[in-house]
């Protein structure tokens, strides 16, 4: 035979084989068709089955196996087949078991049969695609038929009826508690009774009884323990209906069977499952620790067979333990695998029980694989979704998932699970669980950009950050860890407030990439308590150095950034006390030629430093030490001699505050004739902004100093005077004629030819129309502005000029004003310096009179220790007033008083708002209104009615308060004037009493106690002969 008929013949003979698998498949179809018809729940779920089998039947009839087989090839053809055969023998078994043995366990297990019906359907519509019948010439019916019998199993779907599924239910959770109602039990029956068509009697009971042993017996043959278990409670359960009752010999060991299936995992001591098993010396076994103790208390028998033991050692059972191991792994496999159904049902209580269940099982990482493999993950997500679903349960198993398999991590993200979870905790859901699925999927740096880039995650989670729940915040920040490999994150983060992995990020980033995050912390807005972070040593240095960078847009990105941080007092100390600091900011100012812009912001960020610094003489300051050097402060007074205005500006701001500062730079710019002469000339300036820092430089390094105004020489001082008095005159700016009073505060005593300008010029005017302004805006402009309340001080401090007693022409033209009623009025409305600097000028006014009633020996010899300065030089003069109001005779002074030649303090009304103004506690405030009230008893003569004017106005309690809490100055003053009142004045006991206990207080304080002691002595309190004088 040659080789081509051999292979004729070996086609036919497999052509052959392959029409018997094709009958053989025809006849499957008939008998399942068969066996579908007699089930005894869910009719019509597997009515439905039958016909499209039935049609599928008739669909093999039809067709030519040999076209078949031309289309697909034999082997192809062959092993569509014989899958199909299989699949079709497996709905036949899982058709079988749902129709025959214990209904009880039907019932129980009737929805995990009915998934197992409709997975088996779906396979065998696969199958029948994979012939591919639509390529073969076959009819028009035929082809239809194929199509729809492939769509009505591939859709088809096995679902209990409502009923059933509440019996399995209740059933489960009956077994769960281990049967201990029997009147819920033998309700239960009732319903199962009337689900399988049957009465819930004693018969029902006993057939259902011998069913579940028999199968129970196969079960535990087959060594399908799990199963065995499941039958075990059955049995349990129709017992606890007490419609039947348990044999004798079956009661001991339903104790056990409630719990385990086994007699022989069960140690007879400890009633538990083995998980040590060791036997004795007569076979049987126990668990180690239990036969043990039973030893230890001196027995020598063997529990089960009572049997005396030669021996007491102990031989572990490994074949006990394999098998209990193994029938433990078995029920757990069993148990996932019911669970997975629910999980993938459209039920959720169905998922809530599996949930609960998952949960526990994926834990361990083999069935976290298990779970893989069924695809659990995009489900879990979607479970997310529904808020009737125990979503923290459904974390936990994402969790396990991403744990214990890495490429599940890729599908839980492509499920969506990062939104879902963002949402999650939106709404308030378990923190912990979230941002534990979170740090696992963070752990893979794919993953964790797309956590990072997802909307709102990073804010969400960095305000878990200070949550009161160690674990959640822990976890967060974790997270955040985890993306801060990201720069574009780390700046998200800190946009949320969390700052670490910013600065850690930035310390140890490139040039460029720090002027990115500098640029990007300008549009931030930190809180106080984000500055710890910030005010990181390194991280600060790091910063400061970018000014050194060559890249412009490096120093300007700096520049800004320490703009922005230098409002924060924590961050202007690490600032300062970093030694490149200052040197950087000057190297842009000495060196940058080109961008004025940077000098100006270099000049800003100095003067907040200066400004904000507490101490600056401070050693560790290194940088402002090097600042106040002769050659800086001439750099930044060359500086604002040729830069433009608003370059001009900072500069001058800059050396404001070092010069309120440092008393060197103050020194150096007072010395500079060149500086000086430029200052005064730029009074002409038509920029405002740029006259008004002049000015604030000229006053700031006068202040104080015992020289007063560093004026320039002639013509110019004459021209520079006339513009600050003109100034104060003129300028509508309200900040501007105040510092211009300032200055004219300042300018030196001792220069007659100043006195000659300025009473020349209308500045007295101006003085007196900003004080007497405060009578009508004491609410509103002047009065009730901080501004206002400046030009009011500085105008006052400017008046003191005009009431020198050492200057009797700027008296005399003091006295033709209508200024002393505002003036007292001062001592009640304006702040405490205003109240001050008033009470000094009254003092002043009320010497002069009081000096013209005394003979001027006895003032000089009274005056020469106790009274300020100016009252020891004073000539013997008198001054002129406007007091043109008040022309009634004086309590004091009589007639002598006249209101046309003399100032009084009485006439004036000045006495009481000066006893009022000495409860001010500010410093000088009470020292001064004590000056103006001893005046009035420099005058041997009228001291008793002066006194008395001062006790009417309440003097004495006012003096009890100054004892009581003013200042060691104050106090003595007070004590001064008490002493001159004790002469003249009877006090009150209780009175007398205050002041004994306040004075015997002082006698313990070394700069009060003299001057205590001699009132105390007045008073007599303590005798003359005293170890305190």
């Amino acid at each position: 035979m040659s080789g081509l008929d051999l292979s004729i013949e070996m086609g036919d003979v497999g052509f052959v084989v392959l029409q018997e698998l094709w009958n053989r498949v025809a006849f499957q179809t008939m008998g399942l068709v068969s066996e579908t018809k007699d089930v005894l729940f869910e009719k019509d779920s597997f009515l439905e089955f039958s016909r499209s089998i039935s049609e599928l039947n008739i669909l093999l009839s039809s067709l030519d196996a040999q076209k078949v087989e031309n289309a697909l090839g034999l082997e192809s053809t062959r092993a569509a087949l014989t899958t199909l055969n299989k699949q079709l023998k497996k709905a036949s078994k899982i058709i079988e078991d749902y129709k025959c043995g214990s209904r009880l366990r039907l019932l129980l297990n009737s929805r995990s049969n009915l998934l197992q019906m409709e997975d088996v359907a779906r396979d065998i519509a696969k199958t029948i695609s994979s012939f591919q019948l639509v390529n073969l010439n076959i009819a028009l019916n035929l082809n239809t038929m194929t199509n729809q019998i492939i769509n009505n199993l591939g859709s088809m779907e096995f679902r209990s009826a409502a009923a059933t599924e509440k019996i399995a239910s209740e059933m489960e959770n009956l077994i769960s508690e281990n049967m201990k109602n029997g009147e819920n039990a033998r309700k239960l029956l009732e319903k199962i009774a009337e689900a399988v068509g049957a009465r819930p009697n004693a018969s029902l009971v006993q057939n259902e009884l011998a069913l579940l042993k028999q199968e129970k017996e196969e079960m535990e043959a087959q060594k399908k323990q799990a199963e065995a278990l499941q039958l075990s409670q059955l049995i349990e359960f129709l017992y606890s209906t007490e419609v039947v009752t348990r044999p004798v010999d079956e009661e001991t060991a339903s104790t056990y069977h409630q719990q385990y299936p086994i007699d022989s995992f069960i140690c007879q001591l400890c009633t538990k499952m083995m998980t040590d098993p060791v036997a004795v010396h007569c076979g049987h076994s126990f668990e180690r620790e239990a036969i043990q103790e039973h030893f230890g208390r001196g027995e020598r028998n063997c529990p089960t067979c009572r049997q005396e033991l030669s021996s007491l050692e102990l031989t572990p059972n490994l074949l006990l333990r394999n098998s209990i191991k193994e029938w433990n792994e078995r029920d757990m496999d069993l148990k996932f695998q019911a669970a997975v159904p629910g999980i993938k049902s459209d039920d959720h209580l169905r998922q809530d029980k599996a949930l609960e269940d998952l949960q526990f099982f994926l834990e361990m990482p083999r069935y976290a694989t298990k779970a893989a493999e069924e695809g659990l993950a995009t489900k879990l997500v979607v479970i997310l979704k529904d808020d009737r679903v125990n979503a923290g349960a459904a974390l936990k198993c994402l969790y396990c998932l991403a744990k214990h398999n890495d490429d599940q991590k890729e599908a839980i993200v492509r499920a969506g699970a990062i939104r879902r979870i963002v949402k999650h905790i939106c709404k308030g859901g378990s923190e912990c669980h979230a941002l534990a699925v979170l740090l696992e999927l963070s752990k893979k740096e794919s993953l964790a950009e797309k956590i990072g880039n997802t909307k709102d995650c990073i804010p969400l989670v960095a305000s878990l950050l200070h949550i009161n729940n160690p674990d959640v915040s822990q976890k967060a920040s974790e997270v955040l860890q985890n993306l801060s490999s990201n720069i574009h994150f780390v700046v998200k983060m800190a946009e949320a407030g969390h700052f670490q992995p910013f600065v850690a990020r930035f310390n140890d980033a490139a040039q460029e990439t720090r002027t990115l995050m500098a640029a990007a912390l300008v549009k931030m807005q930190p809180k106080e308590n984000n500055i710890d972070d910030l005010r990181e040593q390194q991280f600060i240095h790091n910063l400061i150095q970018m000014l050194a960078s060559s890249s412009p847009a490096s120093k300007s990105a700096c520049l800004k950034c320490i703009k922005k941080l230098v409002a924060y007092h924590k961050i202007v100390e690490r600032l300062l006390e970093d030694a490149v600091t200052v040197p950087h900011l000057l190297g842009l100012i000495s060196f940058n030629k080109f961008d004025p812009h940077l000098k100006q912001e270099a000049a800003e960020i100095l003067a907040k430093l200066i400004g904000d610094c507490q101490q600056f003489e401070q050693p560790r300051y290194q940088g402002l030490q090097e600042l106040q050097s002769k050659h800086n402060v001439s750099l930044l007074l060359e500086i604002i001699t040729s830069a433009e205005d608003q370059t001009k500006i900072q500069f001058l701001h800059l050396l404001v505050e070092l010069s309120s500062k440092s008393e060197i730079a103050r020194d150096l710019i007072r010395t500079d004739n060149d500086a000086i002469a430029r200052l005064f000339s730029s009074l002409y300036s038509d920029h405002p902004d740029v006259r008004r820092w002049e000015m604030k430089l000229i006053y700031c390094i006068s202040e104080g100093h015992p020289d007063g105004v560093p004026l320039p020489p002639s013509p110019a001082k004459e021209t520079a005077i006339t513009t600050l008095a003109t100034i104060l005159i003129n300028s509508p700016d309200v900040e501007e004629r105040s510092i211009a009073a300032g200055i004219i505060s300042q300018l030196p005593r001792n220069d007659s030819s100043i006195d000659e300008m300025l009473q020349k010029s209308e500045a007295l005017k101006a003085i007196h129309g900003v004080i007497c302004s405060m009578d009508d805006d004491i609410n509103g402009n002047i009065g009730a502005s901080n501004q206002g309340t400046s030009l009011l001080e500085n105008a006052l401090a400017a008046l003191l000029r005009y009431t020198e007693p050492s200057k009797p022409e700027l008296q005399r033209q003091l006295g033709k004003l209508e200024l002393y009623p505002s003036l007292v009025r001062v001592l009640t409305r304006g702040s405490s310096l205003a109240k001050q600097k008033t009470a000094t000028a009254l003092a002043q006014l009320s010497l002069s009179t009081s000096r013209s009633f005394s003979d001027e020996t006895i003032m000089a010899q009274q005056t020469t220790h106790s009274m300020p300065f100016f009252l020891k030089y004073v000539p013997n003069m008198w001054c002129c007033s406007a007091l043109s109001h008040n022309l009634g005779s004086c309590s004091v002074h009589g007639d002598a008083c006249s209101p046309r030649d003399t100032f009084c303090l009485v006439k004036a009304d000045a006495v009481r708002p000066l006893v009022m103004t000495l409860s001010d506690t500010e410093s000088g405030v009470a020292e001064a209104a004590l000056m103006a009230l001893e005046t009035m008893l420099i005058d041997h003569s009228r001291r008793s009615q002066s006194t008395a004017a001062i006790v009417d106005s309440q003097g004495v309690t006012a003096l009890l308060q100054v004892l009581d809490k003013g200042s060691v100055s104050a106090k003595t003053k007070a004590l001064d004037l008490f002493q001159m009142i004790l002469v003249y004045t009877t006090i009150s006991v209780p009175l007398m009493q205050k002041f004994e206990r306040i004075l015997i207080q002082f006698l313990q304080d070394d700069e009060l106690k003299k001057k205590a002691a001699l009132v105390l002595r007045q008073m007599g309190i303590i005798p003359e002969q005293s170890s305190y004088f």
